[in-house]
């Protein structure tokens, strides 16, 4: 068995000729960087590219496998320079009766699956060159087509107000699939964790996983999940997300307090939600509020048992985020001591105190023993770690 550690939800900003993909993406993200910045900055071991249907990465990635330099699995998936790569695609749909939308992954298992989807959607799209496009299609169809291609689908940041399915659209998935069952897994997403999802019980029927929905070279990893599995690779994945299997070890969410939509904001007053209700008007305008996550899941849920049968969740916060860390400290750090998960979670304090002073080794101390103070985010901005590290 071996421990990894994954982040399945990544966007590309350009292609290799400066093409755009992901427009709302830094145009730092090409493959090349993700790939070194994954693997050796951030320490993890399987990515996930969400854009990898796209037509001009899609070339870019067959370059690469002609070269030699992304060699195939047996069991699907494939492996660069020592990073395993699962090929993605991520859509929009819209629920059918109210025109909500939300945003949807697929993953398949090899280039010839992933091309034969993608040549399909085309039919449907506006430009199969930019990512994450709305599908003139409807959500049942969409299904089949990734099923058909032996594809692995999942709800991404399920729980978020910006095109999130349970956050935006609908109270159970049956409401938008008339076999929700096909969807293996819920993206977490910022500002959700394991125990607001599990009080909303048509979820307990899905795995839960944590992605980072990087938009941004520095955001690559901000979210992961840690698996167990008995081989790196695409077909034990998917056993893994199977909700009975054993392969999923722990959840590292964005501490969710930190996340840009925890609580509903209003903008007219600058205004934060503080009352331990769901609260989506102003009570001082009257005007609707930017609905935040945990006031949503408050609004829907349905379930106050226990969470039970899953695996724990950490409350993860990214180096940058710690108060002294700019760039030049993260570099010295990752130059100095090691990747970034392995600084948060497995570096000693002392080490991180030599290098980068006793402040710093305090507060990934506290990131570690879960006792950081957190400013809330909402409203599009995002939380922040209180300097004062006293309660």
């Amino acid at each position: 068995m071996a421990v990894v550690y994954g982040d399945l939800h990544i966007h590309l900003g350009r292609t290799s000729g400066r093409k755009p993909v992901k427009i709302t993406a830094s145009p730092k993200l090409t493959l090349a960087n993700i790939q070194v910045v994954a693997k050796f900055q951030k320490g993890l071991d399987l990515i996930g590219l969400v854009d990898a249907a796209c037509s001009g990465v899609m070339a870019d990635l067959k370059e690469l496998i002609a070269k030699g330099e992304l060699v195939l699995l047996s069991g699907g998936g494939y492996v660069w320079q020592g990073l395993t790569v699962f090929l993605g695609s991520e859509v929009e749909l819209a629920q059918s009766e109210t025109g909500r939308e939300a945003h949807f992954l697929a993953f398949f298992p090899s280039m010839d699956a992933l091309e034969s989807y993608a040549q399909q959607l085309r039919l449907w799209v506006t430009n199969p060159s930019l990512s994450t496009q709305r599908l003139r299609l409807t959500p049942d169809a969409w299904l089949e087509l990734v099923v058909a291609n032996s594809g692995v689908a999942l709800a991404a940041h399920a729980f978020t107000p910006h095109k999130g399915v349970y956050g935006n659209c609908v109270r159970k998935l049956g409401e938008m699939f008339t076999k929700p069952q096909a969807i293996l897994g819920l993206e977490l997403g910022l500002s959700a964790n394991t125990e607001l999802a599990f009080s909303i019980k048509d979820t307990h029927v899905y795995s839960y996983i944590a992605n980072s929905d990087a938009h941004s070279l520095q955001t690559i990893g901000r979210e992961f999940t840690v698996y167990d599995l008995p081989r790196l690779d695409f077909t034990e994945w998917s056993k893994a997300m199977q909700l009975k299997a054993d392969g999923i070890v722990a959840t590292h969410g964005l501490e969710p307090l930190l996340g840009k939509y925890y609580r509903s904001f209003c903008p007219n007053c600058n205004w934060l939600a503080k009352d331990e209700q769901a609260i989506f008007i102003c009570p001082h305008c009257a005007e609707p509020m930017i609905y935040g996550v945990w006031d949503r899941i408050r609004a829907i849920a349905d379930w106050s048992g226990l969470v039970n049968h899953r695996p724990p969740y950490r409350a993860h916060v990214p180096l940058p985020m710690l108060p002294g860390i700019g760039p030049k400290t993260y570099v010295q750090m990752i130059h100095g001591l090691g990747t970034e998960i392995d600084i948060l979670y497995n570096v000693s304090l002392e080490s991180i105190g030599r290098l980068v002073g006793p402040s710093i080794a305090k507060y990934v101390a506290a990131v570690r023993d879960g006792t950081l103070l957190i400013e809330p985010g909402g409203g599009g901005k995002y939380g922040r770690v209180a300097k004062n590290l006293e309660r």
